[in-house]
């Protein structure tokens, strides 16, 4: 790449290039490589500001007095926004779905014909071959459905190979699709962040011209768009995929802390200076309650209905329309709960949490508990909002580390006597009395923070979210 002042003297403002054009004046290698050219792209975009006409022509704008700092330390994140651009585009990406799915189900049909017949699957060229020109669809929308299938596939052969005790029941994937996600990359879309939209391509014509792009336009977009995947959540939807630079506050302290995750209380924590908080997830569970319910309502109505009907069809997306709106709650208030924890473990100076395996309490548990305990534990978000966490925790350099909690919550802190607590206050038999939950916190941080013993807390805030 030049410097910025040969830059300037090379290119001129307003002026068209061709790509090979411009790669020569820059003193770059040109390619059309899928997986190279977006991120020399998106060099370019450091040095001067243009307008991609198309794939192959390029619009000057502004030529940059200073280079901008590359991104070198980012972390992929998604947004979805919903989709809004005119009635024929739209028409024509409610068929981009059935395209993928169409092609999924090709792939899937070619791949266990050929292993029905030679016991051998194809090669990843092979499908790749295979998909070109297979659907209507952009030429990197049939790909992106080949890497789904090939990354599943992938996942196949390793859990043959772990040897598990259900290895012998893995399967090549095997269900037809009416529906399937289409993306395009950076090579296929092109974004104009000064007009605020997207332009996304379609397959060429047949005699090789280009054809019209679909044009979506949106209230905000983020910089550095790296894949753009059309999803439908009671409607289409765009998840677009970008790159976040990385603006990590690392905290350096002792500060050591531990959750005792719950249904009721989402998190109960407490450090080693005893400041512990309590953040309630009624809110959760009551949204939980409020969907099963009304599930239930409209699944005795769609059962009186005959399978296929119109009627028993509006019941079908009612229940789907109930989901997809539920589902957007809890995930908003999973947001509120793990930024409250933020705040508490930056207030704190906290440099490490732990947290419990929670895997062997929610699954295998059929036949274990009752009816209403299994629905606590199937409704109990505890996995997402783990995540959460760990996205969120990442940004201060703090480090959470899984451990097992075992007997936590059934041991005194004070005399290490052991019993299950009937209640949600913990009583020992030494008179000792605290919440259960801070109880779980506490020993945690005994068991496995060495030269630690904490018995009771200093301060205690209790917190729920709107």
């Amino acid at each position: 790449m030049l410097e910025q002042d040969e830059i300037k003297k090379v290119l001129e403002i307003d002026k068209q290039y061709k790509y090979k054009e411009l790669c020569e004046l820059l003193n770059e290698p040109w390619t059309e490589a899928c997986n190279k050219k977006p991120q020399q792209l998106e060099d370019w975009e450091r040095y001067f500001d243009y307008k991609r006409i198309d794939n192959r022509n390029y619009l000057i704008k502004k030529i940059y007095d200073k280079p901008f700092p590359g991104i070198e330390n980012f972390t992929y994140k998604t947004i979805t926004i919903p989709v809004k651009c005119s009635k024929v585009d739209y028409e024509y990406l409610l068929q981009c779905n059935k395209w993928s799915a169409e092609c999924w189900n090709k792939i899937i049909e070619k791949d266990k014909q050929l292993y029905e017949d030679t016991g051998v699957c194809m090669k990843r060229n092979e499908i790749q071959t295979f998909v070109k020109n297979i659907t209507p669809l952009h030429a990197s929308g049939n790909q992106h459905v080949f890497i789904k299938y090939y990354t599943s596939r992938t996942a196949m052969f390793r859990s043959m190979k772990a040897n598990h005790k259900n290895s012998n029941k893995v399967k090549l994937p095997y269900k037809p699709k009416l529906y399937f996600p289409t993306a395009w990359n950076t090579y296929s879309s092109t974004v104009d962040y000064n007009d605020k939209r997207i332009y996304l391509a379609r397959k060429l014509n047949e005699d090789g011209t280009p054809a019209k792009r679909v044009c979506c336009y949106f209230k905000e977009l983020p910089k550095h768009i790296v894949e753009i995947e059309l999803i439908y959540k009671n409607g289409l939807w765009f998840a677009i995929k970008y790159k976040c630079p990385n603006v990590i506050i690392p905290i350096k302290s002792d500060n050591v802390a531990a959750i005792d995750l719950g249904e009721i209380h989402a998190i109960t924590s407490i450090d080693n200076n005893g400041n512990a908080i309590i953040i309630t997830g009624r809110k959760i569970r009551s949204i939980k309650r409020f969907q099963n319910k009304e599930r239930g309502k409209i699944l005795s109505k769609r059962s009186k209905t005959v399978k296929g009907s119109k009627q028993y069809q509006k019941y079908t997306n009612a229940i789907y329309n109930l989901r997809v709106k539920s589902d957007n709650q809890i995930s908003d208030c999973l947001h509120k709960i793990s930024n409250l924890f933020l705040s508490y473990c930056i207030k704190n100076n906290i440099s490490k949490v732990y947290y419990g395996d929670l895997d062997s309490c929610t699954r295998g548990t059929k036949g274990k508990h009752s009816r209403k305990v299994n629905q606590k534990l199937y409704d109990w978000c505890y996995g997402k909002l783990t995540t959460q966490l760990h996205n969120k925790l990442s940004t201060s350099s703090i480090e959470m580390v899984k451990i097992s909690e075992a007997y936590t919550s059934q041991t005194c802190p004070h005399c290490g006597h052991r019993h299950k607590p009937s209640g949600r206050n913990y009583k020992c038999q030494c008179g000792y009395q605290q919440h259960r939950d801070l109880v779980g916190a506490m020993n945690i941080l005994n068991f496995y923070e060495k030269d630690i013993h904490i018995e009771k807390y200093e301060n205690l805030k209790y917190l729920r979210i709107d």
